[in-house]
């Protein structure tokens, strides 16, 4: 039995009377449904698909497309909200802001960016904006916090997408985050990603990743994550392609396949750890089934039910959605899903939409000028000033001035593979910004050993995670071409748009600026802190030497 009175869902007699009553009111093949989040990929080709065509529980609706203005997502949404017997969980990718679900949404600040501001009143603001704009459009669930731990400085996938690498970091920004995405109790939190990202150095798009900690060493910092979340009422969490093999040894299961399943496959971690062990009363999604660190694990045929009758309440995404869809009926059918674990999957799914409101009348406009309003933009601007972040200056080049420093070379790269960073690194932008504090600048010079006609070299890269990336590692173009170091010729400067761990690579460097995000509004509040006008005031998150002392000269 769910307790729909508990912490998260904290239904009165009125919520519980709908839920109960709309479950029995279903029949099993819409059960079956509602298990589902559909999705409409922003790189399909070809005819699109009836998102609701199965009934679905929930719609996943992304930001990426160039016609996903906040207007076309309004509409969208409410389409399909106006289509569906059961209200619809309408989730995004808003963990940045508001811009996951809209072109138009404001890119607030990559969530290791906001835990370099050190601010928790920033952190309530930037949530409680996440929530405001992404409302306003339609959405009601957010995939974010992420609250997984950046032990590992070469993951190619969580990077700047987590808030540090410690867990006293992450709870410090997370928390409120969350707390502030689910204060009006109109928008669900999640957290992910379970049972703990950021151990190893690959990515579940591609492959099964591995959580190495004893389960000492996790009690003590993911699932001390974990339990704070929960003990502050997250509605629900992710359970991804990760394995956590010490819990399996634990229990005193050695066999190496089993130990191995994957979270978004695991009775053991979803219900054991997760449910009976750290109490968690919310829903249970699972991360997209079409990873290859899920369907790695066997026949989507058979995964699919086995994924629900794990402790999963809801299967994120479709290949093809009828056999999918199928798939799971039979599943259902053979009894690898049973009726009562069905039944309590489905209560969740529904508690959720009652919780949230969704089974009350609900306005059919909302205002979007919220979306991208200047307000938002100003608390961008706002974290951007706290945030950027001098790692080092040993060769006490900062602040530039044109009296030293007139002529300067920008070399500017950026990683188009990323779809958690804003793209406007292009150089442009800056290289005007820096004239107009009076420097002159070159886009490209030949840097010789003596003679040089330049005075500093700035590399303005912008390096994030994407999916599919094989590393965050830099190209010989990132780094001004082959077999090139310009430090040793013209003073030089680094600046990282994104990945935080650059010094892993370029531990010579003698001067490094992280910034986390690559927007205008950062760009511009780089300008100043290196031209002085204000002092750097971000705080490293994580440790930018990656452990190597000769980083730190």
């Amino acid at each position: 039995m769910v307790n729909l009175k508990a912490k998260p869902f904290h239904l009165d007699e009125e919520a519980i009377q709908w839920v109960n009553e709309t479950l029995r009111g279903l029949s099993l093949e819409e059960k079956v449904g509602q298990l589902f989040i559909t999705v409409d990929l922003p790189f399909d080709t070809g005819a699109k698909k009836n998102l609701l065509g199965i009934r679905p529980g929930g719609v996943h609706v992304f930001g990426f497309s160039p016609h996903a203005t906040k207007q076309h997502q309004a509409v969208l949404i409410r389409d399909l909200q106006k289509r569906s017997k059961v209200p619809l969980l309408v989730s995004g990718d808003l963990e940045n802001g508001g811009q996951g679900g809209a072109t138009d949404g404001t890119n607030l600040a990559s969530n290791m960016q906001l835990a370099a501001a050190n601010d928790p009143d920033l952190a309530t603001a930037f949530g409680a904006s996440i929530e405001v704009e992404g409302y306003a459009m339609g959405f009601n669930w957010v995939y974010g916090p992420v609250i997984d731990i950046n032990y590992n400085y070469q993951n190619p996938i969580v990077n700047i997408r987590a808030f540090g690498d410690t867990p006293g970091i992450v709870e410090h920004t997370a928390l409120p985050v969350m707390n502030a995405i689910q204060k009006n109790n109109r928008m669900a939190a999640c957290v992910k990603h379970w049972p703990g990202d950021g151990m190893d150095d690959r990515d579940q798009h591609k492959v099964l990743t591995n959580n190495t900690l004893t389960m000492k060493e996790w009690r003590e910092t993911y699932g001390r994550v974990y339990k704070s979340a929960i003990e502050n009422g997250v509605k629900t969490v992710m359970s991804a392609h990760i394995a956590l093999p010490s819990y399996y040894e634990e229990l005193g299961i050695t066999d190496i396949r089993t130990k191995y399943t994957p979270g978004s496959l695991s009775y053991e971690l979803n219900t054991k750890l997760l449910r009976e062990e750290l109490g968690f009363n919310g829903l249970i999604v699972s991360d997209a089934t079409s990873m290859i660190g899920m369907t790695c694990f066997g026949r989507r045929k058979d995964i699919i039910p086995q994924c629900i009758a794990s402790g999963v309440d809801m299967f994120l995404f479709t290949n093809d959605m009828h056999e999918d869809f199928q798939a799971m009926l039979q599943g259902v059918h053979d009894g690898i899903l049973t009726e009562e674990r069905l039944n309590e999957a489905v209560t969740r799914i529904l508690a959720l939409k009652a919780s949230l409101g969704l089974h009350l009348p609900q306005a059919d406009e909302r205002d979007l000028d919220v979306v991208g309003s200047a307000e938002h933009l100003q608390l961008a601007a706002e974290i951007a000033s706290k945030s950027v972040t001098l790692v080092k200056d040993t060769q006490g080049l900062l602040p530039l001035t044109p009296q030293k420093q007139k002529r300067i070379l920008l070399l500017a790269a950026s990683d188009e593979a990323s779809f958690f960073a804003d793209k406007a690194a292009t150089g442009d932008e800056f290289a005007r910004m820096l004239s107009e504090e009076g420097f002159t600048v070159v886009r490209e010079y030949e840097v010789k050993e003596e003679g040089n006609e330049i005075d500093a070299v700035i590399f303005l890269v912008q390096k994030s995670p994407g999916f599919m990336q094989n590393s965050m590692r830099l190209s010989p173009q990132e780094t001004g071409g082959l077999f090139k170091w310009y430090p040793t010729q013209v003073p030089t400067v680094f600046i990282s748009l994104g990945n935080p761990y650059t010094l892993y690579e370029l531990p010579s460097m003698p001067t490094m600026i992280n910034a986390y995000n690559a927007t205008l509004a950062v760009q511009k509040e780089i300008i100043r802190c290196m031209v002085g006008k204000q002092p750097f005031q971000g705080e490293s998150p994580i440790d930018a030497y990656c452990g190597l002392e000769w980083a730190k000269l």
